[in-house]
C-alpha cells in the first residue's frame, strides 16, 4: 500500500513540475547553451517522497535527495567530474525506526572520462538500523579503464566509525538460558526462545526489560537456544578511527544511443591492519529512457556484507535480537533531471 502511495505521490510531483518547465521551455534552452558554450553540463536531480498509513497499519515513510553533477571543464582542471549527492531515509512502522539512514557524499575527478583518472572522495553517513551512528571516510584514489565498459579503482580512506556498541566490564555473556545471574542485566533471547504472557507457567525464566522500566518486562521460556543480554554497568564502545582499502571494479554498458544503462559495482573494503573485518558492496543500476527526454526510468539493487556482525551476536535494542550481516535492497522509480 504505501509503495503505491510513494509512486502516485512521485507521479503526481513530476506532472506539476514538468508542466511548470514546459511553460517556460524558451529559458530553460537558453540555459543549456550557455553551459555548453562554457563547456560544461550539470545536471540537477530533486527526490521526494512522503507516504503514511494510519489505521491498521500503522506506517511513516519520508525520504528526501539532492543530486548534483558537473562534468567538463572546472577552472584549470578539463574533463573533470564533481559530484554532490545527499539523501535521508526515515521510516517508522508501529513506532518503531523501520529505516533511518542519511548519506552526504562528495567526489571531485580529474580527467573523468580518461584511461587513468585521479579523484578525491568525502563521506559522512549514519544508518541506526544496523547500529552505525555515524561514519566519515575520506581519502584519495586512482580509476584506471582496462576496457571500453570494465574500469578498476582503488582508494586509501581514513575512516571514523561509530557503532552502537556495548564493552562489559566484569562479566561475560553467558551461552545458555541459566547462566550468569538473571539480576545482574536484562535478558534478550533468540531462535526458538518462547516468549510467554504468565511467567509463574515455567520456573526457567529468564527476565527482560529493554526500555529499563517497569511494567514492560518480557519473559521468555529457553529451548535450547541461546541467551543475550546487557549488563547493568556495560558502557558503549568508543568510535573507532582506522585507515581502510577500497577495491571497486565496474561495469557499465551504454545501448541504444544510451537509452538503456547497465552499471554495475563491486567493493570491496578491509581495514588496513584486520582484513577480516571488511565491507562487501553490490550495486546495480539500470537507466531506461522514456520518450521525454528528461525522464527515466530506474532500478537499483544493492546487497551490503558486514563482517564484523557474522558469527557474532550484537544486540539490536530497538528489536531485541541480533544485527544481521546482510542488507538488501531493490526499489524501482523515476528520475527528472533539469
Amino acid at each position: 500500500m504505501y509503495i503505491y502511495q510513494k509512486i502516485k505521490l512521485l507521479m503526481i510531483g513530476l506532472f506539476f513540475l514538468s508542466f511548470s518547465i514546459g511553460q517556460e521551455v524558451t529559458d530553460t534552452t537558453a540555459v543549456v547553451e550557455e553551459e555548453e558554450g562554457s563547456g560544461r553540463e550539470m545536471y540537477t536531480s530533486v527526490d521526494v517522497s512522503y507516504s503514511e498509513d494510519k489505521g491498521n497499519t500503522d506506517f511513516l515513510s519520508l525520504y528526501y535527495g539532492l543530486n548534483f553533477m558537473l562534468i567538463g571543464d572546472l577552472g584549470p582542471f578539463k574533463d573533470t567530474e564533481f559530484l554532490f549527492d545527499f539523501n535521508r531515509s526515515d521510516d517508522q512502522f508501529d513506532g518503531d525506526p523501520f529505516s533511518d539512514d542519511q548519506a552526504l557524499t562528495l567526489k571531485f575527478d580529474v580527467w573523468a572520462n580518461q584511461r587513468f583518472s585521479p579523484f578525491l572522495f568525502y563521506q559522512k553517513s549514519f544508518d541506526n538500523v544496523i547500529g552505525l551512528q555515524d561514519r566519515v571516510n575520506y581519502g584519495l584514489g586512482a580509476k584506471v579503464g582496462v576496457t571500453k565498459i570494465f574500469s578498476v579503482s582503488y582508494a586509501f580512506l581514513f575512516e571514523k566509525e561509530d557503532y552502537l556498541e556495548y564493552s562489559y566490564t566484569d562479566s561475560t555473556i553467558g551461552t545458555g538460558a541459566l547462566d550468569g545471574s538473571i539480576g545482574t542485566g536484562d535478558w534478550y533471547g533468540s531462535g526458538d526462545s518462547i516468549l510467554v504472557d504468565d511467567y509463574y507457567q515455567f520456573w526457567h525464566v529468564a527476565y527482560a526489560d529493554p526500555n529499563g522500566q517497569e511494567g514492560d518486562s518480557l519473559w521468555y521460556r529457553y529451548q535450547d537456544s541461546s541467551a543475550y543480554y546487557d549488563y547493568t554497568d556495560s558502557t558503549e564502545a568508543p568510535a573507532e578511527e582506522f585507515f581502510r582499502h577500497s577495491i571497486r571494479p565496474k561495469i557499465k554498458i551504454k545501448l541504444f544511443n544510451e537509452s538503456l544503462v547497465f552499471d554495475y559495482r563491486f567493493y570491496y573494503k578491509p581495514k588496513v591492519d584486520d582484513f577480516e573485518d571488511y565491507l562487501l558492496e553490490h550495486e546495480l543500476k539500470v537507466s531506461i529512457a522514456t520518450f521525454y527526454e528528461a525522464l527515466t526510468i530506474d532500478l537499483n539493487y544493492s546487497n551490503k556484507y558486514n563482517a564484523r556482525y557474522d558469527g557474532v551476536n550484537i544486540i539490536n535494542r530497538e528489536t531485541g535480537v541480533p544485527y544481521k550481516a546482510v542488507d538488501e535492497n531493490i526499489s524501482l522509480g523515476f528520475s527528472f533531471m533539469f
